[in-house]
């Protein structure tokens, strides 16, 4: 009896000692057996810097426009994590085919406010006759901008008046140079998944979804990071958090949610959505026989150019598309 009663203290101090106890892994069985062989897959995620300058965002999406037709032309595919700022650029670019830093470069010349002027003199440096006056002076200047973006062949003569309609046909250039990018765009099979640097939210009294109000939250995790519908990966997420994930206590909208934490690796498929886990050091599998494994890489969009065809992260959702594309 007291060799028993020994046992059982051996294994609650190993346990207290830990901090966390293994997950025991329960298998299930594939719905996608037909589809993709079970084996060992591992899940690159290649993440890209998003440059704050405005003129190194210029040289970014340049590359991006190449990089997009790389992937047109030879039909291949891959993982890309992006930041909220990308996000939030590529939907002003959609909208309006212009970026927040070219609002004052777009306007009538003699509608800038001062706050416009302040902006455009803090980009474009170059000497110019103020005698002309002020509304002439700030088109001249808005017209150089256009002309250095575009990479006009056409000289930019600092000595002549322009006219709204020569910026006018710079901007219309631009605006279908970046609608040909997001034609193409629309045409390339890609993954973005993005990335919540601060999943935390700040103000733990914050309104639910807009809501007049307040609910009892058993997360600090920002509110609407459950609402996302796109795929997410969360950095640095709490032990706390981790364990309330795995059991399904904390429920997302996204199909696929990536969670960089210190307990976990592998993945488990929630109400039919996938969850993996990145950086810890209990491995964790869902379906029998396949060992998915995601791994993270900072890259350029330079050294994008030279990937091949990758794994995507939502193969095992839609595995019909997956053998498709083995099948070319």
């Amino acid at each position: 009896m007291y060799k028993y009663i020994l046992l059982l203290v051996l294994a609650l101090s190993t346990v207290s000692c830990t901090g966390v106890s293994k997950v025991k892994e329960r298998y299930h069985r594939a719905p996608f057996e037909k589809e993709i062989k079970k084996g060992d897959y591992e899940l690159i995620l290649y993440s890209i810097d998003y440059p704050q300058k405005y003129e190194d965002k210029i040289k970014f999406y340049n590359d991006f426009d190449i990089l997009m037709r790389k992937f047109l032309v030879y039909d291949s595919t891959i993982n890309i994590m992006y930041s909220q700022e990308l996000k939030d650029d590529i939907s002003h670019l959609k909208n309006n085919y212009v970026l927040p830093e070219e609002i004052a470069f777009s306007k009538s010349a003699s509608e800038l406010s001062q706050i416009d002027r302040d902006s455009i003199d803090k980009k474009v440096v170059i000497k110019l006759d103020e005698k002309v006056g002020r509304t002439q002076y700030y088109l001249n200047k808005q017209v150089y901008f256009w002309k250095k973006i575009m990479r006009s062949n056409e000289f930019f003569n600092s000595g002549a008046n322009y006219t709204e309609l020569d910026k006018e046909k710079l901007i219309l250039q631009m605006e279908e140079k970046r609608k040909n990018t997001f034609k193409i765009i629309e045409q390339v099979e890609l993954n973005l998944i993005l990335k919540i640097e601060k999943p935390y939210s700040d103000n733990k009294n914050e309104y639910w979804e807009k809501k007049d109000v307040y609910i009892y939250r058993s997360t600090d995790i920002t509110p609407k990071v459950f609402k996302e519908q796109g795929y997410l990966y969360l950095s640095g997420v709490e032990d706390v958090d981790v364990k309330k994930i795995m059991g399904n206590q904390l429920k997302f909208d996204s199909k696929i949610v990536v969670v960089e934490n210190r307990l976990y690796n592998g993945y488990t498929v929630l109400d039919g959505n996938y969850v993996f886990f990145y950086g810890g050091k209990y491995r964790v599998n869902y379906y029998d026989g396949y060992n998915l494994k995601v791994k993270v890489k900072d890259i350029s969009l330079k050294d994008l150019l030279i990937i091949d065809d990758e794994l995507l992260i939502d193969d095992f959702l839609n595995p019909k598309f997956y053998k498709e594309r083995q099948g070319k």
